[in-house]
Order: structure tokens, then sequence, then C-alpha cells
């Protein structure tokens, strides 16, 4: 038991985003935009790997992305997820790793 509760502890997992007066921003466009505009050929990848997400999102089901885009992009915890959805975590885990199976081979030059 104790051990679990260290798990939890070490594994405190932060959201992307921030609330600023324009809305929620992504930390990590944010930063990747900011290190891409000097170089000219980091600003390619960068705009080529953006596009290239996109398209993999867009090959999702409706499901596997609504679940993806909430865990990665939202930062929300699979429990939360499966409430929203009205499934069980379980069913939300599992959504995510075909989702997650899915980007990783339309991505697999990439990363």
């Amino acid at each position: 038991c104790l051990d679990q509760l260290r798990k939890r502890k070490v594994r405190k997992e932060e959201s992307t985003l921030v609330e600023t007066s324009e809305g929620p921003v992504d930390r990590i466009e944010v930063l990747a935009e900011d290190r891409a505009e000097g170089d000219p050929q980091r600003s390619l990848l960068s705009r080529q790997l953006g596009s290239r997400i996109q398209a993999a999102l867009d090959e999702l089901t409706p499901r596997e992305r609504m679940v993806f885009e909430m865990r990665h992009y939202q930062g929300m915890r699979l429990r939360a997820i499966g409430e929203i959805l009205g499934t069980t975590e379980e069913a939300a885990k599992n959504c995510l790793f075909r989702a997650t199976q899915k980007m990783r081979a339309a991505l697999g030059d990439f990363v």
C-alpha cells in the first residue's frame, strides 16, 4: 500500500495549458514556436510535424480523438475522461492505448 501511495506522489501530472488573458495557451506549442523561429530548417520541421500530427488525429475515430485530446492536450485524468464519456476508467484507458498506437504508427518516422 505504501508503495502505491509513493508512486502517486511521484507521478504528479501537470497540464501543459496555461490560462492567459487571451485564453488557454499550450506551453509546449509556444516553446516549440520560440525555438523554431530562429532556424529555418527547424521551423520547417516544426510545421511538418504539426501537419502530420493533425493528419494523424484526423485518422482516429471520434471517440479515440476525444480521449487522446482530453488526456494529452487538456491534461485530464483517465477517471475523469471515463466519467465524461459515461464509461469506466479502464475503457477510457483502452481507448487511449489504441489511439496512441495509431498515432505512433502514423508518426513513426518523426518520433
